[in-house]
Parts: structure tokens; sequence; C-alpha cells
């Protein structure tokens, strides 16, 4: 877990986030706004959980999600962030089981990291949509190609996802976040399009070569440099009994 590069930026509300932490600081941010879809089961913020629907969490949620992928990315993305993030799996459902997997920071860090994603998401949404002219082989564009990627892997992950024959889409409860996805689809060199629905929206790709663009985004392994030490394995969600 690494502390120190981040600790000023998540210090001051209105501080400016380094380039080197922003891309996964966004992607964080990002992940927990792509939950707020209106009535999705397992795809709300913490406050809108139905109050039977499953066990409590040990400690309140930042976000849940109804896939594992999204809450081991997010918790990874915010202990490489300094945080001492938890993915908990709770288990709710009658006859018909499921699980809804929320990440959990302590709660002396909550303030800290609302502060900091709050920021993050502010940055980086302005940098993705900007209209100033940015060079192609300058560090702010490649830093926007960062943060479009960042975005659409987040939605891909926490997202309402739908792959159709015809299209790829997404479903979204928050404008701001679809009008994010549709500029950052623009940067990656894919056209998207944003289709109401009832309670959400849904952002769609049709191409089928620019769909296996965006799905791409979800490549996030790199190989370790030579030499370099493996990287620690995932810990495990801690499983908190369901109520009976």
């Amino acid at each position: 877990m690494v502390d120190d590069p981040v600790r000023t930026a998540r210090v001051q509300l209105d501080a400016v986030i380094p380039s080197d932490v922003l891309p996964r600081a966004f992607e964080a941010t990002s992940l927990i706004q792509c939950t707020d879809v209106s009535r999705a089961p397992g795809r709300r913020r913490p406050e809108r959980r139905a109050a039977a629907a499953a066990a409590p969490l040990v400690l309140p949620a930042l976000a849940e999600f109804d896939h594992e992928d999204a809450a081991v990315r997010l918790a990874t993305l915010l202990d490489d962030l300094g945080f001492a993030a938890r993915h908990e799996v709770t288990t709710g459902g009658g006859r018909r089981r499921y699980e809804v997997h929320g990440v959990v920071v302590p709660p002396g860090q909550r303030d800290e990291t609302g502060r900091l994603l709050a920021a993050a998401w502010r940055q980086g949404r302005r940098a993705l949509l900007g209209t100033d002219p940015v060079g192609s082989s300058s560090p702010r564009n490649a830093q926007r190609g960062m943060l479009a990627r960042a975005a659409w892997r987040a939605a891909l992950l926490a997202g309402g996802r739908r792959l159709r024959a015809d299209f790829l889409g997404v479903r979204l409860g928050d404008q701001e976040m679809a009008a994010v996805l549709v500029r950052a689809a623009r940067l990656l060199g894919v056209t998207a399009g944003v289709l109401p629905r009832p309670g959400c929206l849904l952002v769609t790709v049709s191409d089928l070569d620019e769909r296996s663009r965006v799905m791409r985004t979800l490549q996030t392994a790199r190989p370790a440099p030579a030499g370099a030490p493996a990287a620690p394995r995932p810990r495990a969600a801690v499983r908190v009994p369901a109520l009976v």
C-alpha cells in the first residue's frame, strides 16, 4: 500500500491531484459513479440499499456491486492510493440466493477517501470534457487517453453492461457519467450514443471494431519489468454471514 505520494492531495479539499495519481483515482471514483442506477438491485449506492436485502456490512460501504470484479478493482485502486480498503461479501435472498460485493474503508479514512475521490472526479471530468486544443504528443493528451480508458473500464465493470449482436451498451443512472463516456469514446476513436431508458441512460457503441476497442480497456495487466518482484496476490474477500 502506497501512502505518501497522495497524502497531500487527500488532505486539501481543492488540491490538484498529481498526474501520475489521477488516472487511478479517477477510475476509482468512476466505479462508484457507475453504481448509481436507480432501482437496479446490487448497483446502488449504500444509502439506497433495501433494508432487508442482505446482511449489513461490518462498515458502511463506499459502493456495492453485483459483480466481484468491480469490487476487487475498486479495493485494489484504493489500496494503491494509500487507503486500507476491504472487499466484503454479503448474501441475501430466500430460495434464490445472491451476493452483494461491497468495498469499505476504516471510519478514520472515509473523509480523506471522499475528498480525494471528489477531487479526482472534478479534475478528471474537466480534463476529458475540456475543448482546449492539445498537441498529440503532449503529456495532457496522453493523460486524456488514460482517463478515457479508465472511464470505460469502470463503466464496463460496474455499469449494467449489455452485449448484443448489434451493440454494446452500458446502463447508467448519472448524466454526467454518460457525458464522460461519450467524450471518452471519442478520444478512443469510438462513436458512442446515449439512449434514454426507464430509470436510466444507455450508452451504446454499435460498430463491431469499435466495440472490440472499448472492451480492450478491460485489459489492465501489464508485464512486470525484468527482475521486478511479483505483484502481491489480492486479499481474500471478507464474507459476512447472512441474516437468518
